[in-house]
């Protein structure tokens, strides 16, 4: 019976043997026996994670017997040989354990980028009958990023465009994320992640040291379209990337906008390059909204607000007032508004309120009327800030114009014809002749300016298409009738792409440093002629052929050619024949209806294309990697 017991439970300790033996296809069983016993233990793991902060790691041999010393022969195959180890390994008298040390680079390596191994013990002499040989295995260096839930990425510069993604978290930098493919829904490529890190007091980039807070770095980004008029992947870059940028003032609109309550951002709000390599782009570096990133978790506050300004009004003891008339988003607690020179910094006026360091006027709901100082006269501003917790969120300046300290030096000359090619070409679409009342400055005779043109009487504009918080003139210096010109300026128009202002050719090289006299000798500035201003037409050959251009539109800080049609007109009232006054009445309201009838706001794709045509000038602008 005892006999029948030792049988059975040899039995089993041979099948547990065995089992162990082939349940593990990372091994190779020992069959030569002698020597020291040298083997590979069972329990040494299938996969070895490795650290991007090391170059090495260690694997353990052991022997079963432990009296001399002895080195044994070792054998290290691995894919790419990506890893390197000695030749042989060495005991010392007593001891059952040697390591035996790997190197690898972890840096050609990277994340989570497995490759297969194996470690052979090649003096049979010197093997274990009950150990093993052979130690096969994976290395790889996991990635520290752990899932942070799904976000909201929004690109509302070039692309227009709000999708889901997946935010990763760096378990071992916290303050380093990963956007995981934000454009795939967008462009249908772009590359796998995003990564952006938020920057803390103290830290370097390149040369440069951080000093405020919560600014945010990203690196290079491919964003997966392909021009296909200049054969080049749009890349967004940090303008650190560009040697004129890099200085912290260039980078501060790259940053936290918000915290969540566990630290992490709530909202990051990123202001890149869209670039082409060797070609050039858009700079949305020095703007606010171009990307916005939600966290997971955050719901953002809703500090949005809707301004009208109403005009002037005075108080019963004669006090100058501008109204407004103001609603606030859900979340806007605090907001105060205060009236300035037109000539003010709005921002500095915001910094200035936030920090007491300017008296103005807390805002509710519904119409206030701000103070007008007295003695202020003049192109004047609004400028209304929202606060949260002290910090400015908002900043609306509203321009008008108060001459109640002196006489309005705008006369009116009557009804003009305007035929714009500014907006119209710059979207794809006809010139347009309109009527527009036209003033001239009696304290500077040959300064006109026209009246509000690309508010309600622009024939392509829709209700909502211009602020109306703000009364957009458009100024024509005609003093000397040869050397007409337009100030960049303002129109008050946003299509859904950005505010768009113009700017004559004449005039962009004048604010560059020109005098009027070498560009009227060159021929860049307008002529007023028998009361008809125009500008010059210039062409410049480009891959889809010869592009006219007058001027130039800007879409935020992007310059585009303008006024591709060269058809820019503008007839003082006393020039207008009654029959060029019916033309462009009718002219005018075909255009308002055409519009109406493809179902508002032109075609998007017609300003893609535009910007596809980018013009050299803007390309050599930009071109500072």
């Amino acid at each position: 019976m005892k006999i029948n017991k030792l049988f059975l439970g040899l039995l089993g300790l041979s099948a547990m043997v065995m089992a162990s033996c082939s349940d593990s296809d990372d091994y190779s069983w020992a069959s030569i026996t002698g020597g020291d016993q040298v083997y590979f233990s069972n329990e040494l793991p299938a996969k070895q994670n490795l650290s991007m902060n090391d170059t090495k790691f260690t694997i353990p041999v052991s022997r079963v017997s432990t009296s001399g010393s002895a080195t044994v022969n070792i054998s290290l195959t691995s894919d790419d040989n990506f890893l390197s180890a000695p030749s042989s390994v060495s005991f010392a008298a007593g001891e059952s354990v040697a390591n035996l040390q790997i190197s690898y680079d972890p840096q050609a390596l990277g994340y989570d980028n497995y490759k297969n191994a194996e470690l052979k013990i090649t003096d049979e002499g010197q093997t274990n009958a009950y150990g093993y040989s052979t130690y096969s295995f994976s290395a790889g260096i996991p990635s520290p990023y752990k899932s942070l839930g799904k976000g909201v990425y929004t690109d509302d510069y070039y692309f227009g465009e709000t999708v889901t993604v997946t935010i990763m978290q760096n378990q071992e930098n916290k303050n380093a994320y990963r956007v995981m493919a934000p454009y795939k829904n967008i462009t249908g490529g772009g590359d796998d992640y995003l990564e952006l890190t938020v920057l803390k007091p103290g830290d370097m980039v390149g040369d440069v040291t951080i000093t405020q807070p919560d600014l945010v770095i990203f690196k290079d980004f491919n964003s997966g379209y392909h021009h296909s008029s200049y054969d080049a992947d749009v890349m967004l870059y940090h303008p650190s990337v560009f040697t004129k940028y890099q200085d912290e003032s260039f980078w501060l609109f790259s940053k936290v906008l918000a915290y969540q309550e566990n630290g992490t951002p709530g909202q990051i709000q990123l202001a890149p390059f869209y670039y082409m390599d060797g070609v050039g782009g858009w700079n949305a570096s020095q703007g606010d909204g171009a990307v916005i990133i939600t966290f997971p978790g955050y719901a953002p506050k809703d500090l949005s607000v809707d301004v009208q300004y109403f005009g002037v009004l005075s108080d019963v003891d004669g006090s100058a007032n501008a109204a407004i008339d103001v609603a606030f988003g859900a979340d806007v607690t605090d907001a105060k508004a205060v009236v300035v020179s037109a000539d003010a910094d709005p921002d500095a006026v915001a910094d200035a309120i936030a920090a007491g360091d300017l008296e103005a006027n807390d805002v509710a709901p519904g119409v206030n009327f701000i103070p007008i100082e007295e003695g202020l006269t003049g192109k004047l501003m609004v400028v209304l800030v929202v606060l949260d917790e002290g910090a400015v969120k908002g900043i609306y300046p509203i321009n008008f114009e108060y001459y109640g300290g002196g006489a309005n030096p705008w006369e009116s000359r009557g009804i003009g014809l305007y035929t714009e090619d500014f907006i119209s070409s710059l979207y794809g679409a006809e010139p347009v002749t309109y009527e527009v009342e036209i003033e001239e400055n009696t304290d500077t005779p040959g300064l006109y300016r026209m009246v509000s043109p690309y508010a309600e009487a622009f024939p392509y504009n829709e209700e909502g298409d211009w602020d109306i918080s703000t009364t957009y003139n458009i100024e024509v210096y005609a003093m000397d009738p040869e050397a007409v010109y337009i100030p960049t300026q303002p129109t008050g128009v946003d299509w859904g792409d950005g505010p768009l202002s113009i700017v004559s050719w004449g005039a962009y090289y004048l604010a560059g440093g020109y005098s009027i006299d070498d560009l009227k000798a060159a021929g860049y500035m307008g002529t007023l002629v028998d009361g008809v201003i125009t500008l010059p037409v210039f062409e410049q050959e480009t891959g889809q052929g010869t592009m006219l251009y007058q001027g130039l539109i800007y879409l935020g800080d992007n310059g585009y050619y303008g006024c591709t049609d060269g058809a820019f007109k503008l007839v003082l009232p006393e020039a207008v024949s009654a029959g060029a006054r019916a033309k462009a009445a009718s002219q005018a309201k075909a255009r308002n209806f055409e519009r109406r009838l493809k179902g508002g706001k032109l075609s998007m794709k017609a300003l893609r294309i535009q910007k596809n045509r980018m013009a050299p000038l803007v390309r050599n602008l930009t071109m500072m990697k």
